[in-house]
């Protein structure tokens, strides 16, 4: 667990533009990287991200934010008694509704999984790694970067599916989503965890994040033996779409 938490902080420390040991020092840091100008995995633009982290000092955090905006929160947090860090973060509603008026902002909870931790979750249905001459592929590729695993009902319809975001070299972060009609069976559980195997299986470090309010998903990842690693708050302003050439 140690060496996953590790690399984990590592690529948190790389995302939010600061060395690692800024996730745990006491008291909010705020960096604006040149990157979180731009667009970050897979065109996604996220001006604005917050985590605190489960191990790190109490009211400790690191906040990432353009260099446009950064004078302006910095003159908020100077002000003292602001609650920015997650899962909360209340002081931080006015600061975004003015400068990130067209952003959808979200409050997730970061979690981390590896080997010792893993629990596998038997196939509800049969699952497999969807080809890349199914049908529907191409649909899928627009919106994961990894490999898509499948359950299907006996009909061949996907009715529950678990992708991959490669967040990193090291990082895969899981994504998953059920038909309404099929949920509450396991499925969930069963796909994700065959993208967890296939994650560790290939000596990545599988992470999982959700909604605070979504406890489906959260049952579904702590059942496969995921930990709590630290929470997220962050806001995005929508997708560029890489140019062909």
């Amino acid at each position: 667990m140690i060496v996953t938490a590790d690399r984990l902080d590592r690529y948190w420390a790389d995302e939010l533009g600061c060395l690692p040991e800024a996730l745990f020092q006491g008291g909010v840091s705020l960096y604006a990287p040149p990157h979180r100008e731009g667009p970050r995995w897979m065109g996604w633009l996220i001006p604005l991200a917050c985590v605190r982290l489960e191990r790190a000092l109490p009211g400790a955090g690191v906040v990432s934010i353009t260099p446009a905006q950064f004078p302006a929160l910095s003159a908020l947090l100077g002000q003292g008694g602001v609650d920015v860090l997650p899962p909360h973060g209340e002081g931080f509603a006015p600061f975004i509704r003015r400068h990130f008026p067209h952003s959808s902002t979200r409050v997730d909870r970061i979690l981390r999984c590896d080997a010792g931790t893993f629990t596998p979750a038997p196939a509800v249905f049969p699952v497999s790694q969807l080809e890349a001459s199914d049908a529907q592929f191409n649909w899928y590729r627009l919106h994961f970067d990894g490999p898509i695993f499948v359950a299907r009902d006996e009909r061949e319809r996907i009715i529950s599916w678990a992708a991959i975001k490669c967040k990193s070299d090291m990082i895969w972060e899981m994504a998953v989503v059920t038909d309404a009609g099929y949920r509450n069976r396991g499925l969930a559980r069963s796909v994700v965890s065959r993208a967890t195997q296939a994650a560790l299986d290939t000596g990545r470090i599988p992470m999982y994040l959700h909604d605070i309010a979504n406890t489906a998903s959260s049952r579904v990842c702590r059942a496969l033996g995921y930990q709590p690693y630290g929470y997220q708050l962050s806001c995005e302003c929508g997708r560029v779409t890489p140019s062909k050439r």
